[in-house]
């Protein structure tokens, strides 16, 4: 079986509950490192689909842990913030272990005495040869360049490490803590429903998600960082801008440039009584027909919603939600043949590099490991 895009996306389900079953090894070093430091906040610096999934689990984090939770990229860090992380614990996260701006921020810590923990899906990395440790936190050998079971995987590990060490200090009681293992383990069948939902959504709304040629995102919450991993997604894969909205932002402003072209998504899993959202996204459709909303509230059926059981917290929801954006940008993309980057692209990536030298060369490596299994 081609372990493509659509490939990891199907299994994100499986995988996340195989960690969730065995989350308190999985979890264990971060969990021990954090509680024997003897800090009590943390600061998560990461890039890319790895901060968007470190903002997606902070409102879980924040909730949960009994400390506060910064997250920034290491430009931020290093350029802006580093007096505002103070003593707080930091953890480094770079999926492939070879982003070039992780590296330059860990050389930096190493060189102010401190030692983060250090997250990565790829423990060969050139990451490894600054810092004592890396944690591999579960995604496995994912093989595409355009992350997707690694973004998912990551916001449960962060959710996960997040309810161990709340369980062991105090703050989530043991009703709680199965309650909250529950619902993450219907998140888990969530990710399975709604990827078969997308696929048919995708099969019904094929031309215009052919022809789209930008997006506007709107949700709110924890749903906040699923848009930015869209927009992310649908600009690096789809080759089209997207933008990103909180929903009250959305609709004292930016509403204004709607057309009758416009192409708009919606996340509703505000668990709150009243339906700001769904009104929203019935509003929008006065304008243009291409208007689709994600919930698992229990709104009127409609072709251009998907929308899948489980009644959650917003800051669990997540783990199903992005499964629809990821679909459309893998699925479109590979109908268009458009994964590729306009030839001028290479260009840019001479003159400036986000991974190291030898990522290619790791990518292929993994890509004959994942051939052999």
């Amino acid at each position: 079986m081609e372990r493509d895009m659509e490939y990891y996306i199907r299994i994100s389900g499986e995988v996340m509950e195989k960690n969730l079953d065995r989350r308190k090894e999985l979890t264990k070093e971060l969990a021990d490192n954090f509680m024997k430091s003897g800090k009590n906040n943390i600061c998560i610096i990461a890039s890319g689909s790895s901060l968007n999934a470190a903002l997606t689990a902070e409102w879980f984090m924040n909730k949960y842990l009994g400390n506060t939770v910064a997250v920034m990229s290491p430009t931020e860090y290093l350029d802006y913030r580093k007096e505002m992380v103070g003593d707080r614990f930091l953890i480094v996260i770079s999926q492939s272990g070879c982003s070039t701006n992780i590296i330059e921020a860990v050389k930096d810590m190493r060189e102010d005495g401190v030692q983060p923990a250090v997250l990565t899906g790829n423990l060969e990395g050139d990451l490894k040869e600054y810092c004592d440790s890396m944690i591999e936190y579960g995604v496995g050998n994912e093989t595409v360049d355009y992350v997707t079971l690694g973004m998912i995987t990551l916001v449960e590990y962060l959710i996960l490490f997040a309810l161990e060490v709340g369980k062991r200090n105090g703050c989530i009681s043991e009703k709680e803590y199965g309650r909250i293992v529950d619902d993450i383990r219907t998140c888990c069948g969530a990710s399975g429903e709604i990827y078969g939902h997308s696929v048919k959504f995708a099969e019904r709304f094929y031309e215009h998600l052919l022809h789209m040629d930008h997006a506007i995102l709107v949700a709110d919450g924890a749903n906040m960082g699923v848009i930015r991993e869209a927009a992310l997604k649908f600009g690096e894969t789809l080759k089209i801008p997207a933008i990103y909205y909180e929903s009250e932002e959305y609709i004292h402003g930016p509403n204004m440039q709607l057309t009758p072209e416009s192409t708009v998504f919606f996340i509703d899993t505000n668990n709150v009584r009243y339906n700001r959202i769904y009104d929203v996204f019935r509003a929008t459709e006065l304008v243009t027909e291409h208007v689709y909303l994600v919930t698992n509230k229990d709104v009127p059926d409609s072709d251009k919603i998907i929308k899948v059981q489980g009644d959650v917290m917003n800051e669990l929801t997540p783990l199903f939600t992005v499964v629809p954006f990821q679909y459309i940008s893998a699925h479109v993309t590979r109908e268009k043949n458009h994964f590729e980057c306009h030839p001028l692209f290479e260009e840019f990536e001479k003159k400036v590099k986000c991974k190291t030298d030898d990522y290619d060369q790791m990518l292929e490596k993994k890509i004959q490991q994942a051939k052999e299994e």
